[in-house]
């Protein structure tokens, strides 16, 4: 409360008046914040009350509604994971019954009739699987992978087709944001095939485009943008690349920083080899380059070196990767024009004509506008283009229709490359091997031979292709027993069809008919699609390299049709095939379950975290009622007391000092 200056002995009214009014008039606004203070529970209302208080208060407020809004994630990816590891507990429920259907019928212990009968309660399965890959939880599709949207799987021609794609969705989870709460259908059912794999790097070349980060750089670690140095005949200039986007921006700052030394300079993409940089300077003129400092971009470039007067000087290999703007006539090694291919799927054909093409998302767009469930993909290291089959149930291949595009591009799927042991669905090339002559006791080499093929003019060999791994080794082999049988190229030769996927067996003797056979129990000319008799020149076998996906889908439809078919050898096939897949579910739901536990341990984190955040925020904004209250009564006090002195201070008069 304010009082009359004790030095002033005597003071007007007025000046009395006006310091007593003040001291009401403090003390009223000092109760008025307090009542607002009571009133909203707060130590400030407004941020100029208490700046610091006001903008700690913010951040914490803002941590405590991001911590709110991950606690939600937190308990939809809880219940997310939950459905989908009940999912998973119906898969390996249905793969269980599966299997033991398929045991059953393994054997003489059952007939045709019974095999029909389970075939169609397989085939009630199937539907049953297929609901269940397409479950949801609030429209997140749990084994979609990244596309969790729209339902994974849809029927299309003979197969059933996945269109999902990437391990799986991701959301803001604070300490658990590692954590996907969807899988892809690979992980769970395996439903994409992986063998068309390119079988050869295509060694793309540059562009002035080419984005920097779309290189694997000199040192197979990118490239980093930094500051490089420029010597040019003891002149030295620092080149900043540290913002440079692609290669025209490296080649016009080096074309710059040379020129301005040697103006006859020439930095350009090297045209041999399309790949590197190369420095050209002018005659009597040497330009050395190098890092600067602790940068490394000059070595990521490949440029690191010294490169004398009147020579073309080429870095090193940058390593560009594909990109779905890569142009397709940038690939080493390709015939141009790239002419026609067949993709087959589904028991439906589709030409792809690649001369009409320029990039290699004009390629992924036409492959798939064919509509046969096969995609085009760019491979993790981006050297190669695979070609995925989507479609459970069905078969794919890629051939050539009389040209070299297919095998050029690395993704024909019967080449020279391909091993045997993908032939025929996975189950390889059965061979006669590891015979025993009865009467020596030793091994006996005639007994281990596959093939027997018969020319037309009566001459025949026998072909062991005992560890043979490839295509190309079978060939081999083939054509060396010819050899050895004093049979001539010109003669016989067996080789790759020029259109279509197989091996041919061109035999132009004089006769009546060349024959391809199995011989001492082997099922080697079968499986490898020779196997047969033909008048003509040429013998052409037919395609037992197609592409099938590997999954729980194909494999329940191999058992249904080969219990229609009674076909014990498949029955047991698809069976044994389903074991895998039965593991394949296990270890999904574990890695669900694991999961799951973080998520809970996340949640339990974050409730704790956000309990000593607004515990913070509290200790700063909220009031301590007591001590208001306290303040607020001594505040009351104070009032009635400068009323009561300002009431007996303004009735003073003359008279009253006079007494």
């Amino acid at each position: 409360m304010s009082a009359i200056p004790a030095n002033l002995a005597r003071v007007p009214n007025l000046l009395a008046s006006r310091i007593a009014l003040g001291g009401i008039q403090n003390t009223n606004r000092e109760m008025l914040l307090l009542q607002v203070r009571l009133a909203s529970g707060k130590e400030f209302s407004r941020p100029s009350e208490n700046a610091i208080g006001a903008s700690t208060v913010t951040v914490l407020e803002d941590a405590i509604e991001r911590r709110a809004q991950r606690s939600r994630n937190l308990s939809q990816a809880d219940a997310t994971l939950n459905a989908l590891d009940a999912a998973l507990a119906d898969v390996a429920d249905i793969l269980q019954e599966s299997k033991g259907i398929g045991l059953s019928q393994i054997g003489v212990g059952s007939d045709a009739a019974t095999r029909q009968n389970q075939a169609t309660v397989i085939d009630s399965m199937l539907s049953s699987l297929t609901s269940i890959a397409n479950r949801d939880l609030r429209g997140i599709h749990f084994f979609g992978g990244d596309e969790h949207a729209a339902p994974p799987f849809s029927s299309l021609l003979q197969g059933m087709r996945y269109i999902g794609s990437g391990a799986g969705m991701r959301a803001d989870l604070g300490l658990a944001s590692d954590i996907r709460v969807t899988i892809g259908a690979e992980q769970a059912f395996g439903a994409l095939s992986g063998r068309v794999e390119g079988d050869r790097d295509l060694d793309p070349s540059m562009t002035t485009a080419t984005r920097l980060t779309d290189l694997g750089g000199a040192n197979g670690r990118g490239v980093r943008a930094g500051t490089i140095e420029v010597d040019v005949n003891g002149t030295v200039t620092a080149v900043d690349l540290s913002d440079a986007d692609s290669v025209g921006d490296v080649i016009a700052r080096l074309s710059a920083a040379i020129g301005a030394t040697d103006p006859g300079a020439v930095v350009s993409i090297d045209p041999t080899t399309g790949d590197r940089i190369a420095v050209t300077p002018s005659l009597g003129t040497t330009v050395v380059i190098r890092d600067s400092n602790s940068a490394t971009t000059a070595g990521d470039l490949g440029l690191a070196g010294t490169y004398p007067g009147g020579t073309l000087s080429a870095g090193a290999d940058l390593r560009p990767r594909i990109t779905e703007l890569t142009r397709l006539d940038s690939f080493s090694g390709m015939t141009l024009p790239l002419g026609e291919i067949a993709i087959r799927n589904g028991g439906q054909t589709r030409r792809v004509d690649l001369s009409t093409l320029t990039t290699v998302q004009d390629f992924q767009n036409a492959v798939s506008a064919a509509g046969l469930g096969v995609r085009v993909e760019i491979s993790e290291d981006g050297s190669r283009l695979n070609v995925r089959n989507e479609l459970s149930g069905a078969i794919m291949s890629v051939e050539e229709l009389g040209g070299t595009t297919a095998t050029e591009l690395g993704i024909r799927s019967f080449a020279n490359s391909t091993l045997l042991a993908d032939f025929n669905g996975g189950r390889g090339v059965r061979q006669s091997k590891g015979n025993i002559d009865p009467a020596t006791g030793l091994p006996d080499a005639a007994a281990d031979r596959d093939m027997r093929i018969t020319l037309k003019d009566g001459r025949n060999f026998e072909v062991d292709i005992d560890g043979d791994l490839t295509v190309d080794d079978a060939l081999a082999t083939i054509n060396a027993a010819a050899a050895a049988a004093g049979i001539t190229p010109a003669e016989f030769t067996a080789r790759l069809v020029s259109t279509g996927n197989g091996i041919e067996i061109v035999d132009a003797t004089i006769g009546t008919a060349t024959t391809v056979a199995d011989i001492n129990n082997s099922n080697t000319a079968l499986d490898l699609g020779i196997a047969g008799t033909t008048n003509a020149a040429t013998l052409t076998g037919t395609d037992r390299a197609t592409v099938a996906v590997d999954s729980v889908f194909s494999h329940l439809m191999a058992l249904r049709d080969a219990l229609r078919a009674n076909d014990d050898r498949g029955i047991e096939f698809a069976t044994n095939k389903l074991e895998a897949d039965i593991d394949r579910a296990t270890e999904a739901r574990a890695d669900v379950g694991v999961r799951s536990r973080r998520v809970s341990e996340a949640t339990n984190r974050e409730e704790e975290l956000g309990i000593q955040d607004m515990a913070l925020r509290s200790s700063i904004q909220d009031l301590d009622f007591t001590q208001a209250a306290t303040r607020f009564a001594s505040l009351q006090q104070q009032l009635e007391a400068g009323l009561a002195g300002a009431s007996r201070a303004v009735n003073l008069s003359l008279l009253d000092f006079l007494r």
